[in-house]
This record gives structure tokens, sequence and C-alpha cells, in this order.
């Protein structure tokens, strides 16, 4: 599978902490607001963009390596020093 488009920089990609908040999450993946809270509400957005969202909360969150997955990019991905 192909890279998905992003709204994000590589550079900010890979400065992303290992927990990213929802709202960093679907704009790294191109989703729009509505379209994502929609699915998240509805337990479909990993099953239309691959990366399962956690509860934390009362707040929803993705891992970076679930991301990374999501636009085909290697789950440990770091920046070179």
């Amino acid at each position: 599978m192909g890279q998905k488009r992003t709204e994000m920089t590589m550079d900010e990609l890979l400065a992303l902490p290992l927990i990213v908040d929802f709202k960093t999450a679907f704009r790294a993946l191109g989703v729009g607001h509505n379209d994502a809270y929609r699915l998240a509400a509805a337990g479909e957005f990993e099953a239309a963009y691959g990366c399962p969202v956690r509860q934390r909360g009362r707040v929803r969150v993705v891992t970076r390596p679930d991301l990374f997955r999501a636009l085909g990019l290697p789950p440990d991905l770091t920046r070179k020093p």
C-alpha cells in the first residue's frame, strides 16, 4: 500500500510524541473534522483509515506507530541524528 496524503510535513510527523491527540492524527491523515469525529463516534475510524483510536478518559488519542502505519510509513521511523 502506498503512502496516504498527509496535511503535515515529514518533520512535523517525526516530531510527534508517542501518544498523539485525535485532532493531530486526523490532520496528519488528511481527514476532515466532521468525518473524523463521526467515524470515531461510530467506532469506524480504524476501518476507514487503518488507525485505531483509543479513549483516554474523555480524550481520544492514537499512538504514533499506529498513525505511521496508517500513513504507510515504518512504525518505528525516527529522525536521523
